[in-house]
């Protein structure tokens, strides 16, 4: 669900088991007078028309109801969902900024698609592991819930901030993909291990996202 405002656009979506939930804010003055709900039934469908559209400014007729489009050259009408179909996660944004992270590094879109290049190199491995050593951040694309199976370990930075990762702490390797969607040029990680949580924070001139990752089972 998007929640549009004269400032912007916001939205707080979640995996169907709640491992993963994705803040997002795109600042934009927007003309509208009162904040409206947009209960996006299929946002794949959304972006895929609008790509449809040659111009580098793109101006939409938004209700509760639908959001529309019309030029000389192609006219769309997209019909939302009512309020409660969709339902947003019940989570605090504030709250899980404000939890002491004991260990925070940033990590550049670069080494980030190189992690991703890497993982051709592993077969049905669905699992990343972070760790520190000697000063340095790694990530490691294993099971080690498995027996028998490739692996590769990448150095990811160069420095962190707070205590060592002694115990690795997985993560899903499909949550790393969808992050490297998102180009910018770097991201900031902050991991509490007592929680066994994890934020992926991207920040822009305009777009701010926060990814809030739960981490799996060893």
């Amino acid at each position: 669900m998007c929640k549009l405002s004269p400032t912007g656009i916001t939205t707080l979506v979640s995996t169907a088991c709640r491992t993963v939930v994705v803040y997002g804010e795109y600042k934009q003055s927007v003309d509208v007078s009162d904040t409206v709900n947009l209960n996006i039934p299929d946002l794949g469908r959304l972006v895929r028309i609008l790509q449809c559209i040659d111009s580098d400014v793109i101006d939409l007729e938004t209700t509760s109801h639908t959001i529309k489009y019309s030029s000389p050259d192609i006219r769309f009408t997209y019909h939302l969902l009512d309020d409660n179909i969709i339902q947003a996660p019940h989570l605090s944004i504030k709250k899980i900024r404000s939890i002491d992270y004991n260990t925070v590094f940033s990590v550049s879109y670069a080494a980030l698609t190189n992690l991703l290049k890497s993982s051709t190199f592993t077969i049905d491995i669905n699992k990343i592991y972070f760790q520190t050593e000697g000063g340095c951040v790694y990530a490691e694309i294993n099971d080690r819930q498995s027996s028998n199976v490739d692996n590769i370990r990448i150095k990811l930075c160069d420095e962190y901030t707070g205590t060592e990762i002694n115990t690795p702490l997985p993560v899903s390797l499909d949550t790393i993909r969808n992050l490297a969607g998102i180009k910018c040029a770097e991201m900031k990680v902050s991991i509490n291990t007592e929680l066994n949580v994890m934020t992926f924070g991207i920040n822009t001139t305009d777009i701010n996202m926060l990814y809030i990752v739960s981490g799996l089972i060893k």
